[in-house]
């Protein structure tokens, strides 16, 4: 039987007895070319840019850093999921003080 356990709390998971869930995150680098060199008009830099993260998934390739391109995938309980989508970029809760007037 494999054994699965949440990435984020570290609980195991019956798959016979919950639910779990996979996410999966695609980060890629936005490159802006609106300020590029007249004598680069003629270039497609959003298809080389493309042909680049295709390639992404070959190991052997050199040209692709962590810092461009990145899949990551993740297990998680029900709890840690629900979590997850009401706060997907971890952000914290703004927390109005207001005073009693």
């Amino acid at each position: 039987m494999i054994h699965f356990s949440c990435d984020r709390c570290k609980r195991s998971i019956n798959p016979q007895d919950q639910l779990r869930y996979v996410v999966r995150i695609e980060t890629r680098a936005c490159l802006d070319f609106e300020d590029a060199i007249d004598e680069e008009a003629d270039r497609d830099h959003l298809l080389e840019v493309e042909e680049i993260l295709d390639r992404a998934d070959d190991e052997e390739s050199e040209f692709i850093g962590e810092d461009i391109y990145q899949q990551q995938r993740f297990d998680l309980c029900p709890e840690c999921y629900r979590q997850f989508t009401r706060n997907p970029v971890g952000r914290d809760a703004v927390e109005f003080n207001f005073s009693k007037n």
